[in-house]
């Protein structure tokens, strides 16, 4: 059965006719017969339980209820689409702003400096940045664009897939002219270890090389939850890192402050993500975002690749 009462265009059409005088004009010019219009307030006077128009021949007066549901109603309707179209142009618009998740070391080394770069191509862009060691920690529905290890497949999220992360197996030159510099994975046994314990990733057990998976063991072992910290205390001599993402050493690479050891041996690879909330993935800025970010994050972490294998014979799988 029709419930025309909850129906804002059945209201628009009775104050049409209220304000025309007449139903017939009113049908035409919504592109109806005068009955079926006729039908319809019928209807609407059936559910509200009142009767809405009073009819003498074809003259037609409103009732008192009706002019009353007109002063009520009429300015709540005009409302009512005001907010719905000015929230149909924020869809549409570059301006607000947008609810970032990221992992602490990540947004430090990597995304700030990114955000800065968005912000000159789209300044009417604003950002709200959450950190946590576990991207479950921001993925809880209160940001709108997050970034990740994946995919994690939930119903509520929007997946982009970005690039595969690669980790770097390295120690400082001090470390490795006082040690040596292991070229296979048994060779670790006679080294100090630093481990990333953190919650964005487990900790990997085995290294590969093509098909080829074994296990290690390191002599000593120095843990740290903050990948900054591990990677600080690599630079400052305490063993050798097996998983430093391409993207936290490179420079140190460059700059001689860390140097690739394993020859090509490397902990298994992860996929870097970048998801939206469902409802965000509508909003032009994210949209926007998403795009310039998946295509930034290429063209850096690409350019790296290069060089690295290039000038510093990092395997690149």
């Amino acid at each position: 059965m029709p419930q025309h009462r909850f129906d804002l265009e059945v209201w628009k059409l009775l104050f049409e006719v209220l304000r025309e005088g007449a139903i017939s004009r009113v049908a035409i010019r919504n592109a109806m017969d005068r009955a079926q219009l006729s039908r319809i307030i019928a209807g609407l006077e059936e559910e509200v339980g009142r009767p809405l128009l009073s009819r003498s021949g074809r003259r037609i007066t409103p009732t008192q209820f009706a002019l009353e549901a007109q002063s009520s109603l009429e300015p709540l309707i005009r409302q009512f689409e005001d907010r719905l179209g000015k929230l149909a142009r924020t869809q549409d618009s570059l301006s607000g702003s947008i609810r970032l998740g990221c992992m602490p070391g990540f947004m430090q080394h990597e995304i700030v400096p990114m955000l800065v770069d968005f912000q000159k191509f789209c300044p009417e862009v604003s950002f709200d940045v959450k950190v946590d060691d576990s991207s479950a920690g921001y993925m809880t529905g209160d940001c709108d664009v997050m970034l990740y290890y994946g995919p994690v497949r939930k119903k509520w999220l929007v997946e982009h897939w970005v690039s595969r992360s690669l980790f770097i197996a390295c120690a400082s030159p001090e470390y490795l002219r006082e040690r040596g510099s292991p070229k296979k994975p048994a060779d670790l046994s006679t080294h100090s270890g630093i481990l990333f314990t953190g919650d964005c990733r487990e900790h990997p057990a085995i290294l590969q090389l093509g098909r080829d998976e074994v296990s290690y063991r390191f002599k000593s072992e120095i843990r740290f939850n903050n990948i900054l910290s591990a990677k600080a205390a690599a630079i400052a001599g305490a063993g050798i890192i097996l998983d430093l993402p391409a993207h936290h050493c490179f420079g140190d690479i460059v700059k001689g402050d860390l140097v690739p050891v394993l020859d090509g041996w490397h902990v298994p690879n992860l996929e870097n993500y970048i998801g939206t909330t469902t409802e965000a993935a509508g909003l032009k800025r994210v949209r926007t975002f998403v795009d310039w970010y998946i295509e930034r994050r290429r063209q850096i972490e690409g350019d790296q690749n290069k060089r690295l294998q290039k000038d510093y014979h990092v395997l690149i799988s």
